[in-house]
């Protein structure tokens, strides 16, 4: 093994500092999309594995947390289709999963609401609603264009409150 450089050990260390300042809301958003502790950390490996291969091609330090949220978003939209789309498993486990006793009366319909969106849905109400995104940084994170994005987060909201009148 070839001993490190001052470069590799810079770029370690900043790789280092961006995960622990974001760890958290990558694993909330990771969550958010695929609704299953064990996949969300699952596809946070996946990210951080992504994102170290390819550190030192963002030239731009201060655009480095939105790529890394890029990265995210787009590894659980890819991870959850897959996770639909796999051989023998009829349904994804966070669909089916108990509601979390936490939750009482519309909290626990506006949870089983928000379970059956589509993960672009799930990604474009998370990312706009709770993080504050504007439409262009989500259609930014989400890879896609505005009114895309405009496309999922009404469709979600419509579907949601036609879950929710159902109650």
């Amino acid at each position: 093994m070839a001993p490190a450089t001052a470069g590799s050990e810079k770029a370690e260390a900043s790789f280092e500092v961006l995960l622990s300042t974001e760890r958290r809301r990558l694993y909330g958003v990771a969550y958010s999309i695929l609704r299953d502790h064990a996949d969300a950390e699952d596809a946070l490996q996946d990210v951080m594995l992504k994102a170290w291969r390819s550190w030192s091609s963002v030239r731009d330090e201060s655009a480095r947390s939105t790529w890394l949220m890029r990265i995210c978003v787009n590894q659980c939209i890819n991870r959850r289709t897959w996770l639909r789309l796999r051989p023998g498993r009829a349904a994804h486990a966070g669909d089916a999963a108990a509601p979390d006793p936490r939750f009482e009366g519309r909290l626990l319909d506006l949870d089983r609401s928000y379970r059956k969106l589509s993960p672009k849905q799930r990604a474009a109400i998370f990312l706009h609603y709770h993080h504050g995104y504007s439409i262009d940084e989500c259609a930014d994170l989400m890879s896609c264009r505005a009114g895309s994005v405009r496309t999922h987060l009404a469709r979600a909201l419509a579907s949601m409150r036609k879950e929710m009148a159902n109650v």
